[in-house]
């Protein structure tokens, strides 16, 4: 069952796919915090997250795990279907070998369910900025997981300097401006060596060209 809800009637479009109603029922309410947004469906699996992220085109879905029919599959069929939709895991479940895999997929952001309301809302304003977030705890998880896969890390990247500022400042959890002001280069120059290093990591998002820094550095 689907149910289409108005929170706030504006510019940011969120769906929520959970298959527990009280959880959906929270989320709208803390939704409500955040300037501009507005609720256009709520889901309770996997077919719904896919047909209604096709459908609507949120700026935003937040979809847990443990849906029927995989969290999973359905980041990975919207990525295929509608890869504007900017996928945030909502999950009780802290396996770091389920956060890699769905930022591998592509996923935005791995929020665990028992974040505070605040820095929800500051963690989705992060991914609408076009960043990932992983609270830093977990990240380190995160780097154990993908270090023990031995996933592949190019050779030879050849960072240059500015390349290697920028990555240093991303690791501190610095956003876009904030290495900007700190680099003293525009915010467009942050984002072009950003967009050069995840080419050169191989990878789809922050996090994911954050992690594969490591692997290669701590080799």
């Amino acid at each position: 069952m689907v149910t289409k809800l108005a929170v706030e009637i504006k510019d940011i479009l969120i769906g929520i796919v959970d298959d527990h109603c009280i959880v959906r029922e929270g989320l709208v309410r803390v939704l409500r915090k955040m300037q501009g947004a507005r609720v256009v469906f709520e889901g309770a699996n996997a077919f719904e997250a896919v047909d209604l992220a096709v459908k609507h085109e949120p700026d935003l879905l937040i979809v847990d795990l443990g849906i029927d029919g995989g969290g999973l599959n359905a980041i990975r069929l919207i990525g295929e279907r509608a890869p504007n939709v900017r996928c945030v895991v909502f999950t009780a479940s802290d396996d770091p070998k389920a956060a890699l895999a769905a930022l591998t997929l592509g996923a935005k952001g791995f929020i665990l369910k028992g974040i505070g309301a605040a820095e929800l809302v500051s963690a989705l304003q992060s991914i609408l900025s076009d960043q990932s977030y992983v609270s830093p705890e977990f990240a380190m998880r995160l780097v154990e997981v993908a270090n023990a896969t031995g996933g592949t890390v190019a050779a030879d990247l050849h960072l240059n300097v500015r390349e290697v500022q920028v990555i240093n400042e991303v690791e501190k959890g610095l956003t876009n401006r904030q290495i900007a002001e700190r680099l003293k280069i525009s915010e467009q120059t942050v984002k072009y060596y950003m967009t050069s290093l995840m080419q050169k990591y191989g990878v789809t998002n922050r996090t994911l060209a954050v992690l594969e820094h490591r692997k290669h550095h701590s080799n």
